[in-house]
């Protein structure tokens, strides 16, 4: 078994190029047959790699985050809409595009594209930067001649889905950094100023409130046995590690985090919107629905809706329609499946699932304004209550000496 470079034209007379292993020429041509290709040329030998790729291997490590490739696909999107050619479109892009792995990676694509390939083709080459999402919604755009309308649905979805990231960091900074703030207060306490007021009221002979030898008991561990809490908070990293690795571990933790109180509301709520948005672009698309199934499946995070999407697929395989499989399923709220079956009622359903969608997203947005008017105050109350137990149990045997010296 061999790699063989082939150029070829498509169906429909368009010369497109790339790699294929086979055990000799005779079999990749079969091969190339097969698929519906006339074959130009064949050869053996492996594929060169151009400089864009290599300095693409040298930045494998650096991130492209969900807003850059937003940004690139709007971008894209407005290019094409101008009438722009594909090829110079991503020449353009090159230019404008600042992370330096997106725009090698970009400089891949307008190369792949340049020689004849397909964007879908092109963009299929990077699994890690363009999911099976893009890569068939953009394939079905090509097909249909609707390529410039896929392209802003896609930055459409990816700007929602960054924008539903920034909420939620949103929501939990401003309360981590105030825990942060008052650990470091506590610690400092204890272990600075803590052991010089001991050693003031032993002088004196005083014996100390409880409050304070709680107080003094806990500074005494933290300052003795200080290495205790780093092998215990890597062990218990590396345990859930360990567990969360593993599929079955993950669908558990996850089906934990759904049951929790509110939050689980929340997560549900956000599974369920990504779903039904994905699928509605899909169908939108042109995408069958059991294909659109497949793929929303493979783009899901939560991996217990990612287990009902397989579910769903096979009620549906089987002639059942999608609103009857949504309805025995308990992961999903009444509401979705009575609103699909009117979609499919009426021939609309990729207009019911993206309403149904719309809604969930501003129930989360709602609930997520609302957890954050909570959990500011909550947060300040706690913090508050054990920075005011330190203090306390510092000046407690300050006012049992005034007292006994008045």
């Amino acid at each position: 078994m061999g790699l063989f470079i082939y150029k070829a034209k498509d169906k429909t007379g368009r010369l497109i190029s790339g790699t294929i292993e086979g055990t000799g020429t005779g079999s990749v041509v079969a091969a190339l047959h097969a698929k519906g290709y006339f074959v130009v040329s064949v050869a053996a030998g492996e594929k060169p790699v151009s400089p864009s790729v290599k300095e693409n291997s040298r930045l494998i490590f650096k991130r492209i985050n969900a807003n850059e490739l937003a940004v690139f696909m709007r971008q894209l999107s407005n290019l094409t809409e101008a009438g722009i050619p594909l090829a110079r479109c991503l020449s353009v892009l090159i230019k404008q595009t600042e992370n330096k792995r997106l725009k090698e990676i970009v400089g891949c694509l307008k190369n792949d594209v340049a020689d004849g390939k397909a964007l879908s083709e092109a963009m299929a080459g990077h699994p890690l930067v363009f999911s099976n999402l893009y890569v068939n919604m953009i394939k079905a755009g090509e097909l249909s001649g609707t390529l410039e309308a896929v392209l802003s649905r896609l930055a459409d979805f990816a700007e929602k889905e960054e924008a539903l990231k920034e909420k939620l960091k949103t929501v939990f900074i401003y309360p981590a950094a105030m825990a942060v703030v008052a650990m470091a207060v506590v610690i400092f306490l204890l272990l600075f100023v803590m052991p010089r007021f001991v050693l003031m009221f032993e002088d004196i002979g005083q014996a100390l409130p409880l409050p304070t030898r709680i107080l003094l008991t806990g500074s005494n561990f933290l300052k003795n046995y200080w290495w205790f809490y780093l092998p215990v908070f890597f062990a218990a990293v590396l345990i859930f590690r360990q567990i969360t690795a593993k599929e079955k571990g993950k669908e558990v933790f996850e089906r934990l985090k759904l049951k929790m109180p509110y939050w689980g509301k929340v997560s549900r709520k956000m599974a369920v919107a990504g779903f039904l948005r994905t699928l509605s672009a899909l169908i939108k698309n042109g995408v069958p629905i059991l294909n659109a199934l497949a793929m929303t499946k493979e783009t899901t995070v939560s991996r217990v809706f990612s287990s009902e999407m397989v579910r769903l697929y096979d009620e549906v395989k089987k002639g059942k329609s999608l609103a009857g499989a949504l309805s025995v399923n308990k992961e999903f709220p009444s509401m979705v499946s009575d609103l699909v079956a009117v979609g499919e009622e009426t021939g609309r359903l990729e207009d019911s699932l993206m309403r149904v969608a719309v809604f969930y997203e501003q129930e989360v947005e709602s609930s997520l304004n609302r957890l954050t008017s909570l959990l500011e105050p909550a947060v300040i109350l706690i913090m508050g209550a054990v920075v005011g137990f330190v203090v306390l149990a510092m000046l407690l045997p300050v006012f049992e000496i005034t007292a006994v010296i008045n």
